[in-house]
């Protein structure tokens, strides 16, 4: 099992946050650079906004300005490709030790949709994975609401985010990943070699998106560390991690650890979750209440969210997904699953599934 560092001190995000280990990495490059930590927090502190490396999440804007004071202080253009380079799991909170965990390079990006949130709120950008041609594409997207609100899009942050995949992915499969192209939204640094070098491939500015090109056969590399045990209890912590941002309460994130093991007994029953936390259903149930859930809300998004996870493993036929949720019959698993993403098991599966 991976080292594993104590957590950090929690505090309540503020809106559009970062998790705290992106931050923490490049307080680890400028040091590598020669730069002190506290010459970096100084320049950047006019708009840190209190922030402090000991709190679990970073606001976005503070990250910003800790990626700006970098550049100012180190002069160092190739800054974020530097970033890639020094990536490791831990620069993605727990979101990166449930990629390293997984059994390949393409059950891992599956994972990315899914737990990003773990790393980057809402709000401001998300992750894309599909196809283009032959070839695959990961892709972050700023949303249009975040650009309509005036958020800013930083090209230190986008390259970083790029290089960190990149730098990851050779990581945790221990080989050169080569990759078809690269692209870039913004235009081109006044000298893009180093970017042609790092990413050894064409790397494509004012391309109109921030996106890594590969083929398709990458997404079967196995991974060096991987872990099918370790794996679930990082997903796991990955959702908490989650319930955690939604302000979930504790009572609903107690109801959703204990349904995961109940499910493929068919025992993820109001009555089997009350008699597990030592209180009787009608407490359960007043307390969800409180909190503004109900039992079966809380069911209902703990299946959806592990159906996505189960099918994109090739193992699991359709019938040992449902079986796995708690469904008594293929066909209830088929309705409700349409009822979520309006399309069948099956159906999305081809979508989603790395191909052989």
């Amino acid at each position: 099992m991976p080292h594993m560092p104590p957590p950090p001190v929690a505090i309540d995000p503020p809106a559009l946050s970062v998790g705290a280990g992106y931050a923490r990495r490049l307080f680890d490059l400028v040091e590598r650079f020669g730069l002190p930590r506290d010459a970096l927090r100084r320049h950047a502190a006019p708009r840190l906004a209190g922030w402090e490396p000991t709190q679990a999440r970073i606001p976005l804007s503070a990250l910003l300005a800790l990626f700006d004071s970098a550049l100012t202080l180190t002069g160092r253009r190739d800054l974020a490709l530097e970033f890639g380079r020094q990536v490791r799991p831990d620069t993605f909170d727990v979101l990166g030790y449930a990629l390293m965990t997984c059994r390949n390079l393409g059950e891992a990006i599956g994972l990315v949709p899914l737990y990003r949130r773990v790393v980057f709120d809402s709000g401001y950008s998300e992750t894309q994975f599909g196809r283009e041609g032959a070839d695959v594409k990961l892709a972050w997207v700023i949303l249009p609401e975040a650009t309509q609100a005036g958020l800013p899009y930083s090209e230190l942050l986008a390259e970083s985010l790029i290089a960190s995949w990149c730098g990851l992915g050779r990581w945790i499969t221990g080989a050169d990943l080569p990759l078809r192209e690269v692209r870039f939204r913004h235009a081109a640094p006044e000298d893009p070699v180093p970017f042609a070098n790092f990413f050894g491939c064409p790397v494509r500015f004012a391309a109109g998106e921030n996106a890594l090109l590969f083929a398709a056969d990458l997404l079967t590399r196995p991974l060096l560390q991987a872990d099918a045990e370790l794996n679930l209890a990082m997903c796991d912590e990955a959702r908490k991690a989650i319930a955690r941002l939604d302000g979930e309460t504790h009572i609903a994130a107690r109801v959703r650890q204990m349904l995961t093991p109940l499910m493929p007994k068919c025992e993820a029953t109001l009555n089997h979750v009350a008699a597990g936390m030592g209180i009787t259903p009608r407490t359960l149930q007043r307390r969800l209440a409180t909190a503004d859930f109900s039992f079966q809300a809380v069911l209902d998004d703990t299946r959806r969210e592990l159906a996505q996870v189960y099918l994109r493993d090739a193992a699991l036929s359709a019938l040992d997904v449902a079986l796995l949720l708690g469904y008594a019959e293929q066909s209830s698993f088929t309705r409700a699953f349409r009822h979520w993403f309006g399309t069948t098991p099956s159906a999305w599966r081809a979508q989603h599934l790395p191909p052989n």
